[in-house]
């Protein structure tokens, strides 16, 4: 019957969810690693860890959804993940995102991919962080970095050990929400959220 259905595919969704959550648990030196661009404070009640590539359409159209929430909703923390998979260029890119972020420009870089129409090739992609006001030759030997290459890898395995499947893919507290996304969508599964947080586990 519905009823039965229904308990039952809460309960799978209860085991996901608490599944996650102890994955995050043991990745938390990885997301709270220098590497690891974000915003909002580590106090903040929600964090979102969006898996991204540069070269996805559906990233791209959420991003200006994904402002105009962080805009007015202070009370998150929001972990970009790296996760390319559209081959070379991707791979480099990211590779660009960690470095820029060494050097303290990782939201202007981002912007300015975010909001390009044009496709990646290494001409673009310098020419991007040079107007975002990165120093390319530091950038160049930090894109060169086993540390950086290393990091990649671990964010991969994050994505992989919360079975992320695609991009965009947003991890929101202990919910996962997959492909493009609009304000409202992100706005009720805060919603969602923080009612789980104020209500005892029980």
């Amino acid at each position: 019957s519905d009823a039965i259905h229904k308990a039952g595919l809460r309960r799978k969704q209860g085991r996901a969810a608490e599944e996650r959550r102890s994955i995050l648990k043991a990745y938390t030196d990885l997301l709270q690693s220098s590497l690891t661009p974000s915003s909002g404070g580590t106090d903040a009640d929600i964090t979102v860890i969006e898996f991204y590539d540069y070269q996805c359409a559906p990233c791209r159209a959420s991003y200006p959804e994904l402002q105009q929430v962080r805009a007015t909703d202070p009370g998150i923390r929001y972990v970009y993940g790296q996760l390319p998979i559209y081959g070379s260029h991707s791979i480099m890119v990211a590779r660009a995102a960690v470095a820029a972020h060494r050097q303290g420009l990782f939201e202007e870089f981002h912007r300015a991919l975010m909001t390009t129409d044009s496709g990646l090739d290494m001409e673009v992609i310098f020419a991007t962080a040079e107007k975002a006001g990165l120093d390319i030759e530091k950038l160049q030997t930090d894109m060169r970095d086993p540390l950086v290459h290393q990091y990649l890898e671990d964010i991969r395995a994050l994505a992989e050990a919360l079975d992320v499947r695609g991009t965009p893919s947003f991890i929101i507290g202990d919910a996962m929400l997959s492909g493009g996304v609009s304000a409202g969508d992100l706005r009720s599964e805060l919603g969602r959220q923080r009612a789980q947080i104020e209500l005892p586990p029980g």
